[in-house]
């Protein structure tokens, strides 16, 4: 199987803020080079495993990037549900925590104490609202295409257990995880 079983069984909300994957970013920060260049291998092999580590750390940067982006858009939603929270790095939960306070403290000085005191909520449009209805949620009825580069084993696709396999350079239209 492609995921492991405990992703399998997990809804789309669960799946849109992922666990961040501590180890895996510790462990592409800590090679170098200079250590593979040491044990006497090729100049030219050091060179090619220098531009893999690029690429490497390229797509960590995105990945982080693309996190940052999620927190920095839904950082409210993020908050008020421990199981996103807890998703977090302890990085990102700082992050977050000190995006939502400086929020706070600039929407308060800008413009909440303008208002009259049944609109002076971040969270709410006024007192009498029950849920916190300006907090932005994801929209999970959304629809991504994509386009396959080589062919796929079976994915588990919206937490189900069926599976579907792509193969090369197929497009594909599925639901937003």
């Amino acid at each position: 199987d492609f995921e492991p079983d405990e992703k399998k069984n997990q809804s789309p909300v669960e799946k849109l803020f992922l666990f961040f994957e501590t180890e895996l970013v510790q462990n592409l920060q800590e090679e170098t080079v200079d250590d593979f260049a040491e044990s006497g291998h090729d100049p030219l092999i050091a060179s090619l495993y220098q531009m893999d580590l690029d690429r490497a750390q390229f797509l960590l940067r995105s990945y982080l990037r693309v996190r940052l982006q999620k927190i920095e858009k839904f950082m409210f939603h993020i908050w008020k549900m421990d199981t996103y929270r807890n998703r977090l790095s302890i990085e990102e939960e700082k992050f977050t925590e000190r995006c939502i306070r400086d929020i706070g403290k600039h929407l308060e000085e800008t413009v909440l104490s303008k208002l009259p005191d049944n609109y002076q909520s971040v969270l709410k449009q006024s007192i009498i609202s029950e849920e916190d209805d300006m907090v932005p949620e994801p929209q999970l009825d959304t629809f991504v295409v994509a386009k396959c580069e080589r062919a796929t084993r079976p994915l588990y696709l919206d937490g189900s257990r069926q599976s579907a396999s792509f193969d090369s350079r197929q497009f594909a239209i599925l639901t937003c995880l």
